[in-house]
């Protein structure tokens, strides 16, 4: 292949990225407000003033959309709060840089009835995000171990009970539907949920700091 073949092939090729983006950030913005069980692609395309032959060029149908606005909100946030979770840093630092993560970097940018619609209409995709969830309760259980080693987290707590309360709470109130119909939204409920789980689990620092001496 010539040079300038090689161009013109790298060139189609960031034009099609950015037609992709486009489409994306558009979506994303429309079902931010709407969800997207009645967004029709016919809709999209002529928001964007784009042919529908230009857009299934880019995503299969509808439904390949939603995944890949989901996957781009999570992704924005994923590789940080991995590493957050897996680091060296004192569990309780961790576990308030988790949820400050979770508010601004994620949850600020994920619609609540989008997350309904994907409950509803896209059941696969709702059963991969509930797996990962499941996959950070596991992690914090393990955190809270370590925590009570170092003296963070009270020695009266028993990680695993409060890994399955985690669980339970994830999956009967953070859960699109139940939050839609209580009228909140996923940041109202992280900001809170982080508030009653560290004043409940965290040693006091005035309170045996270091040395895990559980709560009075």
């Amino acid at each position: 292949m010539g040079l300038e073949m090689k161009r013109e092939v790298s060139s189609r090729s960031d034009r099609t990225e950015r037609t992709r983006k486009r489409i994306v950030a558009h979506a994303d913005r429309v079902f931010r407000d709407r969800g997207f069980r009645k967004v029709t692609v016919e809709e999209l395309c002529a928001d964007l003033g784009m042919s529908k032959r230009t857009f299934y060029r880019h995503f299969a149908d509808r439904d390949a959309l939603v995944v890949a606005v989901v996957v781009e909100n999570v992704g924005r946030v994923m590789p940080a709060l991995i590493e957050n979770l897996t680091s060296n840093r004192p569990v309780d630092e961790i576990f308030r840089k988790h949820f400050d993560l979770l508010v601004q970097n994620l949850f600020s940018n994920v619609s609540t009835q989008v997350m309904v619609d994907v409950q509803v209409l896209m059941p696969e995709l709702w059963d991969r995000i509930d797996q990962f969830r499941s996959a950070i309760v596991g992690i914090i259980t393990e955190l809270l171990r370590r925590g009570q080693k170092e003296g963070s987290i009270r020695g009266d707590i028993d990680p695993t009970v409060t890994g399955k309360l985690i669980q339970g709470i994830l999956t009967n109130v953070a859960h699109p539907r139940f939050m839609v119909e209580q009228g909140l939204s996923f940041d109202q409920f992280v900001t809170t949920f982080k508030n009653l789980l560290l004043e409940g689990v965290l040693v006091p620092k005035t309170e045996g700091q270091g040395n895990g001496t559980p709560r009075e």
